[in-house]
């Protein structure tokens, strides 16, 4: 049997991240045998796995069994990193990128209100959790985990190293509802909660556009603003830490990257690519005009980079860049 899926994700190049692509679903004949257990008990063997994720076998299935008259189907499936293409044809690398461990997905239907699809993926880390998040939020809130969002049927949200997302079709006044509903009740099962990426906390205040942020260590996300490269021109990977973000300064209209390295070699050397590729002159505080007429600035700090797009002066990029925080500061949008 074949079903569809909405999944959101943003695309590079200066794509504005709006695309709600849908890809089909082949879900096999397993069965999942569910188990009851009532009050504490049951509380006590879903945070138990949770914490243990991913699952050892699929005999046990821990989701709530009804919301509001949609029932737990028996059909469902597990995903991991070399079968997770099977589900989310042409997205499966994103969630790849950001250290995708293992996806659980399962389905609620109601006769006559079609059905909702849960996909519970462990990331491995909160910091990919966040990540994975933030690669498309438009407007997002704290009303579940610690940060969520709906739209259009479709309610994401992250917490601790997990990334949920729940999707009704069709979306209905009752089906939304049920969707929120089930979604605090997950969200509550995992009664720990994440720190947020340490590079977050170097972003200038002043001026950021928090539903821009852009958290990712693959540098096939360094695109979605501006055009960088399409080589890993600043040696991203997955031990950096790599983040883009959106201000509004006055007139301007800015974009700021910032990548931590584990050394400060490795800074220097993508610092060193980086400079080349946009002929920005070595001296400190030097920005150069690009062809677009922005400008372009520059800076290595110890093991960090950053670097700031589309200033209309060169005064205005070097301004952001001296904004810098000096320490990582605690992050709270």
């Amino acid at each position: 049997m074949s079903r569809r899926v909405k999944v959101k994700f943003n695309g590079g190049n200066g794509q504005d991240g709006r695309g709600n692509c849908r890809h089909p679903i082949d879900f096999s004949k397993g069965i999942i045998h569910s188990r009851r257990v009532k009050g504490e008990a049951y509380a006590a063997v879903v945070l138990l796995v949770l914490t243990m994720m991913p699952l050892p076998g699929s005999d046990n299935d821990f989701f709530p069994s009804a919301v509001q008259g949609w029932i737990l189907t028996e059909a469902g499936e597990d995903y991991t990193p070399e079968s997770l293409y099977r589900y989310i044809d042409g997205a499966s690398e994103l969630y790849i990128s950001y250290g995708f461990t293992r996806l659980i997905s399962r389905r609620y239907e109601k006769p006559g209100h079609g059905e909702i699809v849960v996909d519970f993926f462990d990331m491995k880390s909160p910091a990919n959790a966040f990540g994975i998040f933030s690669h498309s939020q438009e407007r997002p809130l704290k009303e579940i985990g610690q940060d969520s969002e709906y739209l259009d049927g479709l309610l994401r949200f992250w917490k601790d190293r997990f990334y949920v997302s729940l999707w009704c079709s069709p979306e209905t006044a009752e089906s939304r509802t049920a969707v929120m509903e089930l979604g605090h009740r997950l969200a509550a099962l995992i009664q720990s909660q994440g720190s947020r990426p340490d590079i977050l906390g170097l972003l200038p205040a002043p001026g950021l556009l928090p539903s821009t942020i852009r958290f990712f260590h693959h540098h096939a996300w360094q695109n979605a603003y501006t055009f960088i490269s399409a080589e890993n021109l600043l040696d991203i990977g997955p031990d950096r830490q790599a983040v883009l973000a959106k201000y509004v300064l006055g007139e301007d209209r800015l974009i700021m990257l910032l990548i931590l390295y584990p050394d400060a070699n490795a800074a220097e050397q993508a610092f060193a690519n980086l400079t080349h590729r946009f002929n920005l002159p070595v001296e400190r505080g030097a920005a150069v005009r690009l062809a677009d007429g922005k400008h372009f600035a520059a800076r290595l700090q110890g093991e960090m980079l950053a670097a700031v797009w589309n200033s209309r002066s060169a005064e205005g990029a070097l301004e952001l860049l001296s904004a810098l925080q000096a320490e990582t500061l605690p992050f709270e949008k």
